[in-house]
This record gives C-alpha cells, sequence and structure tokens, in this order.
C-alpha cells in the first residue's frame, strides 16, 4: 500500500514538474505581480538572487531524484527499507514544492522586469497589461504553429489555446506525437508490441532521453525517461550496442569497444535502425520547437508529390446562387487559380566520429542534432523571406494575372510613397485590405493578424501597438490594433512593413513538404572509408507565392 501511494506521489511530482518547466504567460505573471502586497524591488532582487534556469535545472533535477527514489522500492523489500525510502522520497518531493514556488515568484519578478525595465519607478498597470496582451498573442501563435507543424487535429490546438495551456506542455505533446510516428512498429501480438520491437523502441527512447539532457540550450528536454525506455536510460551507447549484438563479457579496451560499434553498425544489426530512430526524433522534436517568422504569412500545404499542387484562395469557393421554380439547385464552379507548390527533395551529408562513439559522447551528437534543425528552419526562412522580398519588394508575379503579389493599380494593396508606421498609416492599410474582393466581386472583409518589419522597426512597431493611456483621444490605440502580432526578422531590412491576414483565413503565401513527413529525416550508414557513422538528411520544401488578398505592403519612411 505504501508503494502504491509512493507511486501516486511521484506522479504529483511529475505533473508539478511539467508545469514548472512551462512558459508561464505574462497575463498571469502581470496580474499576480500587480496583486501581490510585496514590492518591486523585492521581487526583483529574489530573481537576481537564484537565476531563473539554475532554479528550472534544480527543480528537474529533484523530480528525477524523487522518481528514482521511488523506483527504489521493490516487491518483498523490508517495511523498514520501504518506510525509509518513503521518507527520503517524501523529503525529495517537499524540496521540490519549495522550489516550485520559487521559481513562480521568480517568474512574476522578471514578467514585471520586462513591463518594467526601470525599478526606480513604479510598474505603469497599462504597459503590465499591454504585456500581458502581446505575451498571449505570442503565446497563442506559438500554439498554433507547434500544432500545425506536428500534424495535430485543428480542434485539440484550439483547446490547448483556449484552456490557457503553455508552449512548453503543447511542444512536449507535440514531440510525444512526433516520437510515436518515429518509432519503427513491425509486428504487434495482441495490441502490444513483442519483445524484440519493445527492447528496440525501450533503447531507441533511452538514447533519445539521454541526448536531450545533454542538450545545452535545454530545447525540447525529455524530463523522464518512459516506462519502456528505463532499462537502458543509464547505459551509455556502447553498452546499448554491446546487448543489440549479443554481446558477452566486459568491455575493457579501445580494440574491444571499437569491435562492438563495427559490428553494431552493420547492416544486419538492429542497432542502427534503433540509434536513426532516436536521433529522428530528437531532430523532430527541435525542429518542432522552432518558430521561424515566415510561418506567420505562410500557411502549411503538403503535397502528395514532387508534381505541382494547385491551390485554392481565399474568395475562390462557387458563390450562392437563387433556387428557381423547378427546384434544381444551380451547379457552382470555383475560380480560375493558376497558382500552385511544388516540393523540391533537398539534402545533405554528414559524420559522426568514430570517437563520439566510443566517448559517449551524446552531447556533440545532441549539439549537432541541434544545429541542423536550426538550420534546416533558418534555411527554409530564408527560402520564404526570399519570396517575399522578390522583385524590390513587390514579390513574385501570380500566374494568374501577371501582375506582382504587391501592386498598386491592380491589386489596391502597395502605398508605395511610403509612409512610417503609426495608427493612422496602420489603419490605411486595414482598410485596403478589408476592401478587397474575391473574382465574383464579394468583399472579404480581412482583417489583419500580423504586422513585420525589419529589425530596426521592430520597436516603432511594438510601441504604436502597446496599450498606452494617450494625452489626446486622437492618438488612442484602437482595440484591433492592440492584437497585432509584431515580428521582424533580419531577411528584412529597410523602412517598409507588411500587414498580413491570419494564414488560416487568407494566406498569400504557402509552404509544405510531402504527406507524411512532418520534417527533415535522417538515415546512417557505415562505409569503408570513414571512421565513424555517415548521416544522410533529407528535407522536401517548397514555398510559393498563391495570393494578394491578405496582404498589404507599405514602403515605409
Amino acid at each position: 500500500m505504501k508503494a502504491y501511494r509512493l507511486t501516486l506521489a511521484a506522479a504529483a511530482v511529475l505533473a508539478v514538474a511539467a508545469l514548472t518547466i512551462a512558459f508561464v504567460p505574462e497575463a498571469q505573471a502581470a496580474v499576480a505581480w500587480l496583486a501581490a502586497p510585496h514590492g518591486y524591488a523585492d521581487m526583483a532582487q529574489l530573481a537576481i538572487a537564484v537565476p531563473l534556469a539554475t532554479l528550472r535545472t534544480n527543480h528537474a533535477d529533484l523530480v528525477r531524484r524523487a522518481e528514482a527514489k521511488a523506483n527504489e522500492i521493490k516487491e518483498g523489500m523490508p517495511e523498514a527499507d520501504v518506510t525509509r525510502i518513503t521518507a527520503e522520497h517524501d523529503a525529495l518531493v517537499a524540496e521540490a514544492e519549495t522550489v516550485q514556488r520559487q521559481i513562480t515568484e521568480a517568474e512574476t519578478a522578471e514578467a514585471a522586469a520586462r513591463a518594467n525595465p526601470n525599478p526606480a519607478n513604479p510598474v505603469n498597470p497599462q504597459q503590465a497589461a499591454a504585456a500581458a496582451v502581446a505575451a498571449e498573442r505570442t503565446r497563442a501563435a506559438t500554439i498554433r504553429d507547434i500544432g500545425l507543424r506536428a500534424g495535430m487535429p485543428a480542434a485539440d490546438i484550439q483547446t490547448a489555446i483556449d484552456n490557457g495551456d503553455t508552449v512548453e506542455a503543447v511542444r512536449t505533446r507535440a514531440f510525444d506525437l512526433l516520437s510515436q510516428r518515429s518509432v519503427p512498429i513491425a509486428s504487434v501480438r495482441g495490441g502490444d508490441l513483442d519483445e524484440t520491437e519493445t527492447r528496440r523502441a525501450g533503447m531507441s527512447e533511452a538514447i533519445a532521453f539521454r541526448m536531450s539532457q545533454r542538450a545545452q540550450d535545454r530545447v525540447a528536454v525529455i524530463a523522464a525517461p518512459t516506462e519502456r525506455a528505463r532499462p537502458w536510460a543509464q547505459m551509455g551507447i556502447v553498452e546499448m550496442a554491446a546487448e543489440a549484438i549479443g554481446h558477452r563479457g566486459h568491455l575493457r579496451t579501445a580494440d574491444q569497444v571499437d569491435g562492438v560499434m563495427r559490428r553494431a553498425f552493420l547492416s544486419t544489426s538492429d542497432f542502427p535502425g534503433i540509434f536513426g530512430t532516436a536521433m529522428n526524433s530528437r531532430l523532430l522534436a527541435r525542429y518542432a520547437a522552432a518558430t521561424p517568422a515566415y510561418r506567420l504569412f505562410c500557411a502549411r500545404y503538403d503535397a502528395v508529390d514532387f508534381r505541382a499542387m494547385p491551390i485554392i484562395r481565399a474568395g475562390d469557393f462557387p458563390t450562392l446562387q437563387a433556387v428557381p421554380q423547378t427546384g434544381v439547385i444551380p451547379a457552382g464552379s470555383f475560380s480560375e487559380s493558376k497558382e500552385s507548390l511544388s516540393v523540391t527533395p533537398y539534402g545533405v551529408t554528414f559524420n559522426l566520429s568514430r570517437a563520439m562513439f566510443i566517448n559517449d559522447n551524446l552531447g556533440a551528437i545532441e549539439q549537432i542534432l541541434g544545429s541542423a534543425g536550426t538550420r534546416v528552419t533558418d534555411w527554409e526562412n530564408v527560402q520564404a523571406f526570399a519570396s517575399l522580398t522578390a522583385s524590390s519588394n513587390l514579390g513574385p508575379a501570380l500566374l494568374t494575372d501577371t501582375y506582382h503579389v504587391f501592386d498598386s493599380s491592380h491589386h489596391a494593396n502597395y502605398d508605395s510613397s511610403g509612409t512610417a508606421i503609426s495608427v493612422t498609416s496602420i489603419g490605411v492599410g486595414r482598410a485596403d485590405m478589408m476592401a478587397q474582393t474575391s473574382l465574383d466581386g464579394i468583399k472579404l472583409n480581412l482583417m489583419p493578424a500580423t504586422l513585420m518589419t525589419a529589425p530596426g522597426k521592430a520597436t516603432i512597431a511594438e510601441q504604436i501597438v502597446t496599450s498606452i493611456t494617450p494625452a489626446q483621444s486622437s492618438n488612442a490605440v484602437p482595440d484591433w490594433m492592440k492584437r497585432l502580432q509584431v515580428a521582424a526578422d533580419a531577411n528584412l531590412s529597410g523602412n517598409g512593413w507588411y500587414l498580413f491576414a491570419d494564414v488560416n483565413v487568407a494566406p498569400c503565401w504557402v509552404y509544405g513538404s510531402l504527406q507524411g513527413s512532418q520534417g527533415p529525416r535522417l538515415t546512417t550508414d557505415d562505409p569503408f572509408t570513414i571512421q565513424g557513422l555517415s548521416v544522410k538528411l533529407e528535407h522536401d520544401f517548397g514555398v510559393a507565392a498563391i495570393d494578394y488578398r491578405g496582404a498589404y505592403f507599405n514602403a515605409g519612411a
């Protein structure tokens, strides 16, 4: 019974850990700060005294130790040992809860510091509220992007946003979903994996867990190994490779280790697949965690193959028509559009050295995978912004009408004279966007959701949408403008700025890969000519402009 209660306690600690490591919205932090009885200076001093990252690391360590302590209880163990372990476990739980409270206070102080960078002056409640609105907008957009890339159902994504789920919690669910897709399941008996497949999956998950623990940037960290991975969670790569090939005996010399690794990576061994699955799950987790700016103006459309895929644009659906006395409902037709998306295969190879495996250097391998995941999303970002800024920032010419995406005469979505970012100029952009019509002449009433600039104009854009009580009512920021998500990217330059509608409503650019591919993928080989493992990274990707109605460009000033 004590062991059962202990297991429940461990589960509770893990639940707290998930919330601890998660991002706390600034909206909650601002409210908590305003309601707190202590002063801002005290809170800031607390955050400075113990860095938030250190507190989170300490808490995660306490959670792992508490879980490990719970696992020490075995069937048939003397009652005295059970009592001792239970007490030690409860002490770790209590310490973890204390650190949890410190984390909450530090996060509150951090949010208040962002809202009021000058502690000599009291926090302006309106600035705190503006920071809360901006944080909530960022949380919703990030959750939506992560969910779409992980293939989560749209209803689940919206539920996560409405329920106030944290970004890190959604990221964890997305990673679990991607990990399940990346684990090969060859045979199923009675709904469960057989022993061989269980061992393969467990080893893959154990390697992925150990890699994540060595991630210096703490991106997509796995808090604890799965139940299936526990038997191998503390093993080194060489030990797992030895078990995979059925090696018996100690590994005392470098030659013995080298021999095991050579045999393990032969095509007849399970280990290449085990290690490849682990690397793919980590790469996908890191890819899913990235939030490149281009996804704020590009909608995802996955293709069936590498042929050009036609895209239906906003306003292309047939217009309703009156039903005549005969009762026959008139047939409608989709508006003609020549725009399409083509996906192209890309790839590169790199090597993991023999020394990395012999030295069990999973940290270096994790760093390489982190670089690969970041490089892929940065590369995608470059491709998308190259399309956006083509033809001197006018975008590519659309096949449907041969005009550039941004065209003042034919598309009415470009201000070539250029005006500085202001409440008035953004309002002009909104009016032009709302006036856009479908090919059938129906007013679309599109609303901007994103304000995008070059880095040099980002601060001005953020100040514009911040809720500050103006000295004159004519300078007030409308509520709809406060909801704009401000984004900046180094692939943009100059004074120009863009407005984009929600990409789920009226996308003007689309991107995608082949159906069933959630991101880049890795395959391994053990070539005769190198010492180590050759890795091939492949990625299918395409981006294309498809419409102009949901975008507006101002040359700026």
